[in-house]
């Protein structure tokens, strides 16, 4: 089996996996929200506000740049507590923890540890974050 058919042969399983079928059901859900969708633009908009605000460097108003920024956390706040985006959250952080599995595997199988007993070691917080791989 080549490394292309193997690769392809991972992608089928991770789209077979219920993390994934839940990220996609959750992301429909989000499509059909329109409330969260109207959210989503405004907060794009202040998104974009923001940057041409800023980008006029020292010509910047920055009364208008503390408004809009607060604007923004108010409109982020009130997104991430809508129950369709908690659970698309939930569901992606699953997809990512898989990810990240995959990541660390593949990390192993380059290092030359045998696949077939290649173990992730357990892993301990330096409160270093230049070389956290991700322990929440």
């Amino acid at each position: 089996m080549s490394l292309e058919s193997t690769l392809r042969e991972l992608g089928k399983e991770i789209q077979k996996d219920p993390r994934f079928a839940a990220l996609q059901a959750a992301a429909a859900v989000n499509d059909a929200d329109e409330s969260l969708q109207s959210q989503m633009q405004e907060l794009q908009l202040l998104s974009l506000k923001y940057q041409q605000e800023a980008g006029k460097g020292d010509d910047a108003d920055k009364s208008r740049i503390a408004e809009l920024q607060e604007q923004y956390q108010k409109l982020y706040e009130e997104i991430m507590q809508n129950s369709n985006m908690q659970k698309y959250s939930e569901a992606a952080s699953e997809m990512e923890g898989m990810a990240q599995y995959i990541s660390k595997m593949i990390g192993l199988f380059f290092d030359g540890q045998d696949p077939e007993t290649c173990e992730i070691p357990p892993e301990t917080c330096t409160h270093d974050c230049s070389t956290c791989g991700g322990c929440h």
